[in-house]
């Protein structure tokens, strides 16, 4: 591997640890404000991606998907949360699933809003990285050994759309992923409990979805209107 794309899967990698850390420590806090001490008690209200480590979805799988060129995704150890304060459960249940995508869904318009104002600053150039370091989001597309030439761009870019793929692949409805709680909640008891029993094959399918690559296409709009605005500036 070359020393572009060295530094591209390692900055790629240590967006992913800070969208990862945000979304699960985002978790916890909301669980706490609800009504639930204990991901706090046990320090999981952290950016510290140590706090969150799991072997497989915080190192494994995203070593991998990186390694063959995909859009990097993975997991950390879930903040445990109990529901056994929550004021009103289902409402809380709800809203403590929701608060990691939707973190991970600001910080991806954070990072696309500060990317339009750094490519306004720094014009063609700018914009040429930037689009440039939209391409490789497709597998084997673009040539991302030239995007060290500008780190900023690229970072910016990666920032927003890692954390847009971390928001859609977390809302992939089935357990345990945050959009099969969602269902879980939703769904009448009966059905709940039928649907709860694919839980065990719940990460795997979630994987699946994500390297055919079914998020990607689900994402196409915003890495489009994204492109767009960098077009525009």
């Amino acid at each position: 591997m070359d020393a572009g794309r060295l530094f591209a899967a390692g900055v790629q990698y240590l967006l992913f640890l800070l969208a990862l850390s945000a979304r699960e420590a985002a978790r916890a806090w909301t669980a706490e404000r609800l009504g639930d001490p204990m991901a706090r008690s046990l320090g999981r209200v952290s950016l510290n991606p140590g706090r969150h480590f799991d072997l497989l979805g915080t190192l494994l799988l995203p070593s991998l998907v990186l390694a063959f060129g995909l859009p990097v995704f993975g997991w950390g150890r879930p903040a445990p949360v109990t529901g056994e304060g929550f004021r009103r459960p289902w409402r809380d249940g709800i809203l403590t699933a929701l608060a990691g995508p939707m973190t991970n869904f600001l910080l991806a318009l954070v990072a696309s809003f500060a990317l339009v104002v750094a490519v306004a600053m720094h014009g063609a150039e700018g914009r040429q990285a930037a689009l440039q370091a939209l391409l490789p989001l497709l597998p084997n597309s673009g040539d991302v050994g030239k995007l060290s030439s500008y780190p900023l761009m690229f970072t910016l870019v990666r920032m927003a759309t890692i954390n847009a793929f971390l928001g859609v692949f977390f809302l992939i409805p089935v357990p345990p992923l945050d959009g099969g709680v969602i269902a879980l909640y939703l769904l009448p008891p009966d059905w709940a409990e039928k649907f709860a029993a694919i839980r065990p094959y719940g990460i795997m399918i979630g994987v699946a979805l994500a390297v055919l690559p079914v998020v990607t296409l689900v994402l196409l709009p915003f890495y489009g209107i994204l492109s767009v605005l960098v077009q525009l500036v």
